[in-house]
């Protein structure tokens, strides 16, 4: 592979740069914060200049995005790997925890990747779209390798292929041949158990219910691992 151009050199630098010194008026302010013409400024870059890199302000958040998601699945990955794949329960664990421990020190990512979407629209690049596919993935695992009991309650498992988006099912299915649609549907609801506390304390609404977050997280996490017919170990 040739060796990148001085002009193309410069061009990562600045990108990186930029994304940089959005990402810290992300991390103090929010994302309400992320202006375009702030960067340029705080950069000494002249607006024209600095638009041939970032045209949008959404562009510049999609960006982010990727980032953020990137690390998050890292993070994630990181946690399960740390046990085999013949310890689905510790892995699952590990994966909730380590979600948690990202989220309260990742604030403001965490809200521009979930809590904050409905306020700042993302762009929809192949770059964000497989980091975003990367990060949904670690779900998907811990739904496919479970075991869940039937369901008390009479909910359906008649899902289809259909029922669900058709880009990352094709994803989703290559990764994980024996997929089934009811264990993609459960991966959401897996999603949706480990996020809900997560979200609730991040927005600071736990707090003054309950002095100690981190016990009650624990315990969903460790019902839910159950619920998915999983043994929880004592790690």
């Amino acid at each position: 592979m040739p060796a990148a151009s001085r002009r193309e050199r410069h061009r990562t630098e600045t990108t990186a740069e930029i994304k940089a010194t959005a990402l810290k008026h992300l991390v103090e302010e929010g994302a309400e914060s992320v202006a375009l013409r702030g960067i340029a400024r705080d950069m000494g870059m002249a607006p024209g200049t600095f638009y041939s890199y970032f045209d949008t302000r959404e562009a510049l958040l999609s960006a982010l995005a990727a980032d953020a998601y990137r690390d998050l699945a890292a993070h994630l990955r990181k946690a399960r790997d740390a046990h085999p794949p013949t310890a689905p329960a510790a892995r699952a664990l590990a994966h909730g925890l380590a979600y948690r421990a990202w989220a309260l020190a990742h604030p403001q990512e965490f809200r521009l990747l979930f809590s904050g979407r409905a306020q700042t629209p993302h762009t929809n690049t192949p770059e964000s779209t497989a980091a975003e596919y990367e990060l949904c993935l670690g779900i998907v695992e811990i739904a496919a390798t479970a075991a869940p009991a039937p369901s008390a309650n009479g909910s359906s498992t008649g899902y289809t292929w259909e029922d669900f988006a058709p880009d990352f099912t094709t994803v989703a299915r290559a990764t994980f041949p024996t997929l089934t649609p009811p264990a993609l549907a459960l991966s959401l609801r897996v999603w949706g158990r480990m996020h809900g506390l997560v979200t609730l304390e991040i927005d600071g609404l736990l707090r003054p219910q309950i002095d100690n977050p981190d016990t009650l997280y624990r315990d969903e996490l460790a019902d839910l691992v159950r619920g998915l017919g999983l043994t929880p170990t004592t790690e």
